[in-house]
């Protein structure tokens, strides 16, 4: 389930997973279309990041190196 807002009506809709139409992998966001329930249109929503642009996290350091620095 996804809340959106209709851009047409400006209202809050809940929706299904099964209105997703489709997703496109941008280099600095996920674009999903989205059939609105409100207006019937299909509106375009960008999400955050990809998954593969978010920096690598730092190695893990055991507590003890961590006291000496």
């Amino acid at each position: 389930m996804l809340l959106i807002t209709c851009p047409v009506t400006r209202t809050d809709e809940l929706v299904a997973d099964r209105r997703i139409r489709s997703v496109a992998n941008h280099p600095t966001h996920l674009a999903l279309s989205v059939e609105c329930p409100a207006c019937g249109s299909v509106h375009v929503y960008r999400t955050g990041r990809r998954w593969e642009s978010r920096p690598a996290a730092a190695p893990a350091r055991p507590a003890a190196e961590l006291a000496r620095a």
